[in-house]
C-alpha cells in the first residue's frame, strides 16, 4: 500500500470520530428558536402587570421613604423638646437662685428693723431666719415638676411682695425720724453761711493738696478731701445756702454745689443719688445726696470741697 492511500485512510477516520463526536454533544445545542406570538389579550395583560409592578415598587419605595422621614422628624423633634425642657430647667432654677436671694434679704431687712428699736419685726409671711428650705433640685426634672417648682414660686412671690410692702412702710417711718432729726440739726445751724459740719462721718483717705493720682498715675492736685463711707450714706450741706450746681459733672460723677454767699461755695462730688435741684435753698445739715462711687472714683466717698472767692481753700480749716 502506497504512501497517499495510507495518508486518505487516516483522514477518513479522523472524519469519522469527529462525526461521532458532534452525535454525542449535539443535546446541549438550543434548537432553531421559534418566534413568540401573542394575542392582543396577552400583551395587554402583559403591560398592566407590569405597570402595576412598578406602581407596587414605588409605592414601596415611597412608603419606606416616608416612614424614614418620619423618624427623623420625630428624633428632631424630640431633641428639640428635651433642649426646650433643659432651658425651662435651667429658668427655674436660676429663678429659685433668686428668690432664696430674695428669701435673705428679706430676714437681713427684717433683722435690720428689729434691731433698729422700731419694736417687733414686720410680719409679712410669717418666716424666720433659719426656717429657710433649700429649693428643690431641678437638674431632671419633668414637665409636672416644673409645673410645681413654678406654681411654689409664684406663692413664694406673692408672699415677698408682702413682706416687703410690709417693710417699705417701716423703714419710710424709720427714715421720716432720720429726716425730723436733720431738720432738729438745721434749726441749730440755720443762722450760719459758713461751712462748720462735717458733710458724713467717715475717715480721710486723701486730704488736701499735692498727691498721687489714684487714676492714671502722675501727682496733681487735690482741691478737697476725699471721706471714705458706705454706699448710700446721707450727704448733708455743711452751712445754709442756695442749690448753684445739681447733677452730672464730668470728673466729679454726681455733683452738689452750693452757693452760701459772702464768697463761700462748698462741693460735694461722686454721690451716687442726688436729692435737691439747682435753686433750692437747703439749711445746715439738710441731706442734699447720698454718697457713691460715680464719675472718677475707685471706691464709695465723698469729694468735699471748700472755695473761698473761687480759690479752693483746705476744709479742715472749717471742720469742727
Amino acid at each position: 500500500m502506497g504512501f497517499q492511500e495510507k495518508a486518505a485512510q487516516i483522514t477518513e477516520w479522523i472524519r469519522g470520530q469527529f462525526r461521532r463526536f458532534q452525535d454525542r454533544t449535539s443535546w446541549w445545542r438550543p434548537s432553531e428558536a421559534k418566534p413568540v406570538v401573542l394575542t392582543p389579550q396577552q400583551y395587554r395583560r402583559a403591560v398592566v402587570a407590569a405597570v402595576c409592578g412598578i406602581v407596587v415598587l414605588i409605592a414601596a419605595v415611597g412608603a419606606g421613604v416616608y416612614q424614614y422621614m418620619s423618624l427623623q422628624q420625630a428624633r428632631q423633634k424630640e431633641a428639640l423638646h428635651e433642649q426646650q425642657l433643659q432651658l425651662m430647667r435651667d429658668k427655674t432654677s436660676s429663678l429659685q437662685e433668686k428668690m432664696d436671694k430674695m428669701d435673705a434679704l428679706d430676714q437681713e431687712l427684717r433683722q435690720m428693723v428689729k434691731g433698729a428699736g422700731m419694736g417687733d419685726s414686720p410680719k409679712g409671711d410669717g418666716g424666720t431666719a433659719g426656717q429657710r428650705k433649700k429649693s428643690p433640685d431641678l437638674s431632671q426634672a419633668d414637665y409636672n415638676d416644673l409645673l410645681l417648682a413654678a406654681s411654689r414660686l409664684e406663692t413664694r412671690t406673692n408672699a415677698r411682695v408682702i413682706s416687703f410692702i410690709t417693710l417699705k412702710t417701716v423703714l419710710s417711718d424709720t427714715a421720716g425720724q432720720q429726716v425730723r432729726q436733720m431738720q432738729q440739726i438745721s434749726k441749730k445751724y440755720a443762722s450760719s453761711s459758713t461751712p462748720s459740719i462735717w458733710p458724713v462721718t467717715g475717715t480721710i483717705t486723701s486730704p488736701f493738696g499735692y498727691r498721687g493720682n489714684p487714676i492714671g498715675g502722675g501727682t496733681g492736685f487735690h482741691e478737697g478731701l476725699d471721706i471714705a463711707v458706705d454706699y448710700g450714706t446721707p450727704v448733708r450741706a455743711t452751712a445754709a445756702g442756695t442749690v448753684s450746681q445739681a447733677g452730672w459733672v464730668d470728673g466729679y460723677g454726681n455733683l452738689v454745689e452750693i452757693d452760701h454767699g459772702n464768697g463761700f461755695v462748698t462741693r460735694y462730688g461722686h454721690n451716687s443719688m442726688v436729692l435737691v435741684v439747682p435753686g433750692q435753698t437747703v439749711q445746715t445739715g439738710d441731706m442734699i445726696a447720698l454718697a457713691g462711687s460715680t464719675g472718677r472714683s475707685t471706691g464709695p466717698h465723698v469729694h468735699y470741697e471748700v472755695r473761698v472767692n473761687g480759690t479752693p481753700t483746705d476744709p479742715l480749716l472749717f471742720l469742727p
